[in-house]
């Protein structure tokens, strides 16, 4: 199968399989930010992704480094592990069934190899090109810390039907790193930061409402905005008791410009953006994560 058809799946929905062992990773679909991990460990997870796929081919990307120490005083380590290992598979299967999966895109990834070995464990898939590495790209820098080293794995994958929904972003201004852009989409940080601190719900609901519009597009979700709204639980912070707003963070962060420079955030280098939550009892951190495209009028528009 050379082309995933929509006749093939009445309702296609794409997964994302993911090994990461002993190594930091940024993993990227169309350039959209699936998974970042800086420390060192074993874990396997499965993300749904429409919301990134595109109409035709897709492009599965693996940007890999050395891996952090839990504490700032450890840093990075100076070089791979010998067992450092990602894989990475995009699958495409029925809505709510995995029994008829097609394999879209793979690559397995063992850094710790010579370069010329590094994807040699990829699978072989027909119709589809050998997996591409480059470890002499511009490395990952945030303010306070920079990758020292990293290679990237990028690869195709079996095209998608031609009537897979268009995205929003995919139609916005291709965006430069300014300072007026970094500002702008800051203060765009600050509404919904201040719909929080306020409690407002509306407020809330209306900035999210063109991401859970296309979030409720690429679940097949009867509803429109307000299923999507359901899916992504926006607001539930406000009713949450245990949940406190932190500070609105301006130091160590930076514009992080993506899908193919049509998507924009604002992070540091672990990737927390200007505000989060904290769990009173547990001390946990819970990240909220936003993505914007600027539309034709210029304007900064929360879509994923």
């Amino acid at each position: 199968m050379l082309n995933v058809q929509a006749a093939d799946y009445k309702k296609p929905e794409f997964t994302l399989e993911l090994t990461i062992t002993g190594v930091g990773v940024d993993i990227r679909l169309n350039d959209m930010p699936i998974e970042y991990e800086m420390f060192s460990g074993h874990s396997t997870m499965t993300y749904e992704v429409n919301s990134s796929i595109i109409a035709g081919t897709n492009e599965l990307k693996i940007i890999s480094f050395p891996f952090f120490g839990m504490t700032r005083e450890e840093g990075q380590t100076s070089g791979y592990h010998e067992e450092a290992e990602v894989k990475a598979a995009l699958y495409v299967h029925e809505q709510g069934r995995d029994d008829n999966k097609t394999l879209l895109s793979q690559i397995h990834l063992r850094p710790g190899l010579p370069l010329d070995k590094v994807a040699g464990e990829s699978a072989v898939i027909e119709g589809l090109e050998d997996v591409v590495l480059d470890d002499k790209a511009q490395l990952l820098s945030f303010p306070g810390l920079i990758i020292n080293k990293q290679i990237i794995a990028i690869r195709k994958s079996l095209p998608v039907q031609d009537d897979y929904p268009r995205w929003a972003w995919q139609d916005g201004q291709l965006i430069e790193d300014t300072q007026e852009n970094y500002d702008s989409l800051l203060a765009a940080y600050r509404d919904i930061y201040d719909a929080y601190e306020n409690n407002d719900r509306e407020k809330l609901l209306e900035l999210h409402a063109p991401r859970s519009a296309e979030y409720a597009i690429a679940n097949y979700l009867d509803g429109g905005v307000t299923a999507g709204h359901e899916l992504l639980n926006t607001g539930r912070r406000l009713d949450d008791a245990e949940s406190k707003l932190s500070e609105f963070r301006t130091r160590n962060i930076k514009l992080d410009i993506h899908g193919d420079r049509r998507m924009a955030r604002i992070i540091d280098g672990a990737q927390y953006h200007p505000f989060v939550f904290l769990h009173k009892t547990m001390n946990i951190v819970h990240t909220l994560k936003f993505g914007f495209y600027k539309n034709k009028a210029g304007e900064w528009v929360m879509i994923r």
